[in-house]
């Protein structure tokens, strides 16, 4: 979990929000200025969660969230 926080945070040069959530963990950033170069990095930080994915506003802002399960949950 504290690897993905960083790993995101070094990535997208914003601090990930956190939210804990019936047997959750979602780790949210902001993407804006992420170079070309680094999106293979930033996916590869997304995989190692349950589930993730990205949203886009309205005003074009991406974000990009992973979900992991606590607990002894393991992934097919």
């Amino acid at each position: 979990m504290a690897a993905a926080i960083n790993a995101l945070a070094t990535l997208t040069r914003t601090t990930p929000t956190t939210e804990v959530t019936a047997g959750s963990l979602t780790i949210r950033a902001t993407t804006t200025g992420i170079p070309a170069q680094h999106w293979q990095r930033l996916v590869d930080v997304l995989e190692t969660g349950t589930s993730y994915g990205m949203t886009t506003t309205a005003a074009g802002t991406r974000t990009v969230w992973l979900r992991i399960q606590l607990g002894e949950t393991h992934r097919p």
